[in-house]
């Protein structure tokens, strides 16, 4: 008579034993997966954050001093010290920008970002300027202008759009 095979205490014991370290090593992978991905995301909103603080100096229509300034800010939940510095460069009328961002419960140099910028004294004072690629009101579809579509005026395109060319034959005038 046969006697029936089956695992020992032993086999178990390996078994499970294995099976314990492959779960640990996905269990690590995961883990530092996780954490830089919010590595990554916190370096975005200190980025954007520094760039935000250029872009307001820029907007404000005040020429910035030459100085050191720090702040506070709530932005997605989290709350972030931000650092800003403005040099003089050696344009009289220019000024170099530097902001760099920080977690508020991180060490005072421990940035995630930083950012530099320019400001010109004539970008402050200067009028706003258009676009350059909206076509004038005449040109626009349904002004009854000659841009109008099928009116046999200019042809209107999205901008970064090349209009299709009519080819130029000798003798015959473009139409």
């Amino acid at each position: 008579m046969r006697r029936a095979r089956g695992f020992t205490l032993i086999e178990v014991l390996v078994a499970l034993a294995v099976a314990a370290l492959g779960l640990a090593a996905v269990l690590a992978i995961v883990t530092n997966t996780a954490n830089a991905a919010a590595g990554v995301r916190e370096r975005t909103f200190a980025a954007w954050i520094a760039g935000n603080r250029i872009v307001e100096i820029r907007t404000s229509g005040n020429f910035p001093s030459v100085d050191r300034t720090t702040g506070d800010l709530d932005y997605a939940g989290v709350k972030w010290k931000w650092e800003q510095t403005v040099i003089q460069t050696q344009v009289q009328t220019m000024r170099r920008i530097e902001v760099r961002v920080r977690l508020a419960d991180a060490a005072d140099d421990a940035f995630l970002a930083t950012v530099t910028g320019f400001v010109g004294r004539t970008q402050m004072t200067a009028p706003p300027a258009g676009t350059g690629w909206d076509p004038p009101p005449s040109q626009m579809p349904g002004s009854g202008g000659e841009g109008t579509p099928g009116a046999g005026g200019a042809r209107i395109v999205a901008p970064g759009v090349t209009p299709p060319q009519t080819p130029i034959v000798p003798g015959r005038s473009p139409t």
